[in-house]
């Protein structure tokens, strides 16, 4: 009985031990997103990223980075042109924020402030989503993939904006509310934050209005 009892608690033991072990090995580190400056302007901010699993994939993603800050780039150079031109200041500032990051997703928002004269800025968002084990991008249209889906989230975000009229347009219409490719979101725990662009869905003085989607609503 005794001999039972020792094997039984060795078996649990082991048992305690695999999964622990396994558990530890599919533990995935967070991807290192780190800032970098587009030849030393620091109003040129943009991120690049390390560890990952694929080098292809990391390779892929900083490769669009790369190319987002020098469209920006080119952006600033024209707008200083325009001002000199002009006698106009101007203003033009990139930045982001890593808004998710556990795998196998990954979301950066990037800012583009510009001021071209007037009593002020405008800030353009993009969301960059990715799948960290292959470096593909997400758009929006990979999470609502048909038309029952984006109308249930578009009905969803309407109803929640008339709710609250200090906030958004108070006469906003739904189909005011248009859900595309090229919508900024990111991740989140429980499905997707949607955000939206000045003056889109609010006025001004609400900057860029984020809206969480439950993943229940679309799936």
């Amino acid at each position: 009985m005794q001999r039972k009892i020792v094997l039984w608690v060795c078996f649990i033991f082991l048992f305690v031990t695999i999964g622990t072990l396994m558990a530890k090995e599919q533990t995935v580190e967070p991807v290192i997103v780190s800032e970098h400056l587009y030849k030393d302007q620091s109003k040129l901010k943009y991120p690049q990223v390390d560890r990952l699993s694929s080098k292809k994939a990391k390779e892929k993603i900083n490769k669009v980075f790369q190319a987002y800050i020098e469209m920006s780039a080119e952006e600033w150079e024209d707008i200083q042109k325009d001002a000199e031109k002009n006698n106009d200041k101007a203003d033009y500032q990139t930045g982001f924020e890593v808004k998710y990051n556990q795998a196998p997703y990954l979301s950066i928002i990037t800012s583009n402030y510009m001021y071209t004269g007037g009593a002020h800025g405008n800030t353009v968002i993009k969301s960059f989503n990715y799948n960290t084990d292959d470096g593909s991008r997400l758009y929006l249209t990979d999470i609502l993939v048909d038309e029952d889906q984006i109308k249930s989230v578009q009905n969803y975000v309407w109803e929640y904006a008339i709710e609250r009229p200090e906030i958004f347009y108070p006469d906003l219409k739904k189909e005011d509310v248009v859900l595309s490719k090229d919508t900024a979101f990111y991740f989140n725990d429980s499905g997707i934050t949607l955000v939206f662009q000045q003056y889109e869905i609010a006025p001004y003085v609400s900057g860029n209005p984020e809206i969480i989607i439950a993943e229940s609503l679309y799936n």
